[in-house]
């Protein structure tokens, strides 16, 4: 028998135990954070007066269904199911897909928007740069001692499809397609698990103008090499959203493309992620000429929260 009051008291312990050792651990992290500063980023305290609009960059491209996780199986109709959210998003999209019947259910989806708001492009797989790697990709994952290792990315066709988006940014900024002055890359999927309501994504008054902005999803680990990097599928920031003025875009663009090559000589790949990871490294050859400014919640770095993907995302994002 217990006595009045005192499962509440066990439970005010551990609360506050959980509470000292989470301002423990987050002390332990922001130490490291302060160390790396020019990748950690922190929001501008010189705000702009308001917020601005921002052109969204998206695609899909058809590889087949693939395992991503042991209970997972993606598909085109994954894909179809998740560009349907678009239909609520009141930015200018620019798609680029190689099926005309997904180009066709994307415009159809927000003909209710100005025609100029939905920019569609259907190009061809092996016209892309990304693309005409992958069988340098197949050689390298095909190796013996990496097979245990590239489940993260399941097939190299999906390696491919990861780093077109930083190819497309590319072209669509050096093809001048958008005329607003900040540009951000959006996966076909992000909105997956958006409220019901439209909304309009927006800059935040806080971000730093000659940066590339990305939801902060790990502690960075300035020890970690490139190969542990890639064979561990380690992170540090979300690839799935990420914002930047184009002239700064581009730049890091052209840097992934070379991080991407020098990666495949080196007989190392995996998603887009490992890649910004090493090229931000300091035990990697990189010298990124655009620093990148991250956005977190502190929590839920140390509790691995599933929203930590998303973060920025949210930021953006305004209901009207």
């Amino acid at each position: 028998m217990s006595l009045p009051g005192v499962g509440n008291k066990t439970a005010l312990r551990c609360i506050v135990f959980l509470f000292v050792i989470s301002v423990f651990m987050l002390t332990e992290h922001t130490i490291m954070i302060f160390k790396s500063f020019q990748i950690s980023g922190f929001p501008n305290q010189k705000y702009r007066s308001q917020t601005e609009d921002v052109t969204l960059i998206t695609a899909y491209f058809n590889i087949g269904a693939f395992q991503k996780t042991r209970n997972t199986i993606y598909s085109s109709s994954t894909y179809f199911n998740w560009m349907k959210q678009f239909e609520y998003v009141s930015n200018t999209v620019i798609l680029y897909t190689d099926e005309n019947k997904f180009a066709m259910k994307f415009k159809s989806i927000r003909k209710h928007f100005p025609t100029y708001m939905t920019k569609v492009f259907v190009v061809n797989q092996s016209n892309l740069w990304s693309f005409q790697l992958k069988k340098r990709l197949e050689d390298i994952y095909n190796q013996t001692e990496y097979e245990e290792y590239y489940q993260n990315v399941a097939i190299p066709a999906y390696s491919c499809a990861m780093n077109t988006k930083y190819e497309l940014l590319e072209k669509v900024i050096t093809e001048n397609l958008s005329t607003t002055a900040f540009l951000a890359w959006i996966d076909i999927g992000y909105f997956r698990n958006k409220k019901p309501g439209y909304i309009k994504m927006s800059i935040p008054r806080n971000v730093k103008d000659d940066h590339v902005s990305f939801s902060q999803v790990d502690f960075f680990n300035d020890q970690l090499t490139p190969t542990e990097i890639v064979y561990e599928s380690r992170f540090y920031i979300a690839g799935g959203f990420f914002i930047g003025r184009s002239k700064y875009l581009l730049m890091f663009a052209q840097d992934y493309k070379l991080a991407v090559e020098w990666m495949i000589d080196m007989n190392l790949m995996n998603s887009d992620q490992q890649v910004l990871y090493i090229m931000y490294s300091p035990k990697s050859p990189f010298k990124p000429r655009i620093p990148i400014q991250t956005f977190f919640q502190p929590i839920s770095l140390i509790l691995r929260s599933t929203g930590r993907w998303f973060y920025l995302g949210k930021v953006c994002q305004n209901l009207i």
